[in-house]
């Protein structure tokens, strides 16, 4: 019976797609001699696994052309053939070919390629004899090269692929539906696969290195990113009712206390009835009962939350390796345009990180590379006489470290020549000659960060037009990260790359100045210091201090936001401060106070504040409110330049711009949980405990939505809902009833008086109440 192809060719596809990408990222191991039998074993096990799903979908152009290609790292592993440059090339183009081959398959579930050409230049090399590298199917990779057993230098190289910002990347792979790829096991229905087991002998570093890549094939299924985001933000109004939970447990333990207060009271009052003291008694064994329950439920709340916050997290995390794989080839072949010689070298890619990280990253990587390629490692004849091995070395070192993730990009070239970064800081007017002269080494570097800044006397396809390192520090920043370039020259460049793990969550020390409260990101806190007024100095024209032996300047961040006086601080006997660092700056800050370390969900700024350089999103606060995340590489920019932002203004404009909602029960609970889900959005939230008390605050206050329950003592939801409605001033005000009465005949009478939405408390949850929220008003702040 045939195989109904069409059943499985998503997945032979995904395994296909797979399986090249094992391959192609093992040639470059192979040919620099790093564990070359084990790669071989694995590289051939993905050639055979390609071959073996090929035939039984009866894809006979892509069986034929993989069984070509393992003919030829059989004769590697046999060591009858070396992998040269150039057998190298023959074996990357046949790959792309095979690409070319699985896309057919997408497209018309046929393999119609060309393969005539491979077979022949393959069996030849497998032979040791003279091949050319044919043209490949994909148009990317063209060219051709002749030579003897693979011997002969590349007549045409082949050009450079196509670069990919990490703006393009995010845009192509929401095309493909935005799904997260977790992980793929592969035509698992097909029954048996043609697989190779494990031979005889098999060291354990082959088979760890096997044990791995089948793990990152185990279960799994494709998940949408806007459905993680959703959970993600399911979990934000946990948390704000997780603080809810924790102020009505200290709520409890005030009534605790005051109950004990008035037992001692009773014990000693020789006049009241004993049964009344006896009741006493079982109310005070009540509420501690009662207590001690809410604490443990609160601790329980923020304990779940904060596993399936951690758990959500990692469904959005991904191996570098997912970027840095592609690299091997890319410098492979752009170093060869170029006419040097490169090896690269990847480590720690197996460490994940956030997909929105990663996509960002992937264009960072490449201007990165680009710039040690074209600027940084010398051709072969410069290196030989600089006394050096004729291949330069560039390394990509990946480590978690802190909460964050620190990247080393590296080179052993020529380093920064600081000389003809002055001298065109100068040409190109970026600042006066004489600013020049005196300009040490972390200001001169600094300029390669700079927009059109280019010390390069030609421009090619590679790089030399001014934009790229400018591109790299944006999307650092953009990031909440930080980058650090050291170098010596004739030795080499190092940057150091720190970004977080995740841009959904943050570490960070809640702090006040003036009367505002912000966040200040962990990653970007040396110390915090408590110092008397004494221990300031004056460094050059303006105030510092002496810490572990260096001199640091001294910020104000009221002044820095424009809050309020600085002279405030100035007669205090002690102050707090922080000591931040961005890229190679450091500066002390000074801040009214400041609270222990905690995570933090980190939402997008308001459209309209999205502007503020100074911020990199709004947290919810233990006291309900909304609270701005410091951008520090920002923040201490504008302190060297003394640039000021307004906060009161801003903060003002924020708060009125900010929709307000009225929340009416007569149960504290429900007013809370109700109220903190709102917060934790953005709105402005009041509440009432029965009709008249919201009609009288509906009245004195501007609301844009009124929430109200039906059954409440004094006025009812229903005549709260007629009242509004007969008020011009209140009349358009939208109301949503949530109400436990659920008959048709209810949600009639309040529709008929006038209510929007109808929510039952039976069915009621954060994003039925939300959702309603945002269809009658919008946005909080939109």
């Amino acid at each position: 019976m045939a195989i109904d192809k069409g059943k499985y060719i998503g997945k032979f596809i995904d395994e296909g797609i797979e399986n090249i990408k094992v391959v192609e990222s093992l040639l470059f191991e192979i040919k620099d001699g790093v564990s070359v039998d084990d790669d071989l074993a694995t590289l051939l096990r993905a050639l055979h696994t390609l071959k073996g799903s090929s035939r039984m979908l009866e894809f006979k152009r892509i069986e034929a052309l993989t069984h070509a290609l393992e003919g030829v790292f059989v004769a590697v592993r046999e060591q009858r053939i070396g992998l040269t440059d150039n057998a190298l090339r023959l074996a990357l183009s046949a790959l792309d070919t095979l690409k070319s081959g699985l896309a057919q398959v997408q497209k018309t579930e046929d393999d119609a390629i060309d393969i005539l050409a491979f077979e022949k230049e393959l069996a030849a090399l497998a032979s040791n004899e003279e091949f050319l590298v044919p043209v490949s199917a994909d148009a990317s990779h063209g060219g051709a090269a002749k030579g003897q057993g693979g011997e002969t230098a590349p007549e045409n190289s082949p050009g450079a692929p196509e670069e990919t910002t990490g703006e393009t990347v995010g845009k192509k792979r929401k095309k493909k539906g935005g799904n997260l790829v977790v992980s793929n096991r592969a035509l698992e229905e097909l029954g048996e696969r043609s697989v190779e087991k494990a031979e005889a002998g098999e060291t354990e570093s082959q088979l760890a290195k096997r044990e791995k890549r089948q793990d990152a094939k185990s279960e799994s299924i494709r998940i949408s990113l806007t459905k993680i985001d959703d959970i993600i933000k399911s979990i934000a109004s946990l948390q704000s009712l997780e603080i809810a939970s924790k102020t009505i447990s200290m709520e409890t333990e005030a009534v605790h206390e005051l109950i004990k207060v008035l037992s001692r009271t009773i014990k000693v009052d020789k006049t009241l009835n004993p049964a009344i003291k006896a009741q006493f008694r079982k109310i005070e064994q009540l509420n501690g009962k009662i207590n001690s329950r809410l604490r443990n439920y609160s601790i329980d709340v923020g304990n779940h939350t904060r596993n399936a916050y951690d758990s959500v997290i990692s469904l959005r995390m991904l191996p570098l390796s997912t970027i840095l794989e592609a690299y091997p080839r890319y410098v492979f072949e752009m170093s060869a345009e170029l006419g040097k010689k490169v090896q690269l070298i990847i480590e720690g890619s197996e460490n994940e990180i956030d997909k929105n990280i990663i996509e960002i990253l992937s264009d960072v990587f490449l201007h990165m590379i680009r710039n040690s390629l074209d600027h940084g490692i010398e051709s072969p004849k410069d290196r030989i006489a600089a006394g050096k091995d004729e291949t330069g070395q560039l390394a990509i070192r990946c480590a978690r470290e802190s909460g964050n993730m620190k990247i080393t990009i590296s080179d052993d070239g020529s380093g920064i020549n600081l000389e003809a970064i002055r001298a065109k800081a100068v040409e190109q007017g970026f600042v006066t000659a004489d600013a020049a002269r005196s300009m040490g080494e972390d200001d001169l570097t600094g300029f390669i960060f700079q927009s059109g800044f280019t010390t390069s006397r030609s421009i090619n396809s590679i790089s030399g037009r001014g934009v790229g390192m400018d591109a790299v520090r944006a999307s650092i920043e953009q990031l909440k990260g930080s980058i650090l370039v050291e170098s010596l020259p004739g030795k080499g460049t190092v940057f150091t790359i720190l970004v977080p793990l995740s841009i959904a969550s943050l570490m960070g020390f809640p702090i006040v100045c003036g009367d505002m409260k912000f966040i200040i990101p962990a990653n970007f806190v040396d110390t915090i210091l408590l110092i008397n007024q004494e221990d300031i100095i004056t460094v050059v024209d303006r105030p510092g201090i002496k810490f572990e032996n260096r001199i640091i300047k001294l910020y104000y961040l009221n002044q820095i936001l424009h809050l309020k006086n600085e002279g405030d601080q100035n007669t205090k006997k002690a102050i707090f401060v922080v000591i931040i660092h961005a890229y190679d700056d450091v500066i002390a800050l000074v801040i009214d106070s400041i609270s222990s370390m905690r995570s933090v969900i980190l939402k997008s700024m308001p459209g309209f504040m999205e502007s503020i350089p100074v911020f990199s999103g709004m947290v919810l606060s233990e006291d309900y409110e909304m609270v701005p995340a410091l951008h520090i590489p920002t923040v201490i920019r504008m302190a060297k330049h003394l640039k000021t932002i307004d906060m009161k203004k801003r903060h003002i404009e924020y708060e009125r711009m900010r929709k307000s909602v009225l929340v009416v029960d007569d149960s504290l609970p429900t007013r809370e949980i109700e109220g903190e889900i709102l917060r934790a959005e953005g709105y402005k939230v009041d509440t009432a405990a029965d009709g008249a008390e919201a009609l009288a605050a509906a009245k004195n206050s501007q609301y844009d939505l009124i929430c109200t329950d039906l059954n409440m003592p004094i006025m009812d939801g229903f005549l709260l809902t007629e009242n509004v409605r007969k008020n011009e001033a209140l009349a358009k005000i939208p109301i949503i009833v949530i109400s436990s009465r659920e008959s048709e005949e209810d949600q009639k009478r309040a529709a008929m008086l006038g209510a929007n939405r109808y929510i039952i408390k039976n069915s009621f949850n954060n994003h039925n109440l939300l959702t309603a929220v945002k269809d009658l008003i919008g946005e909080a702040n939109g």
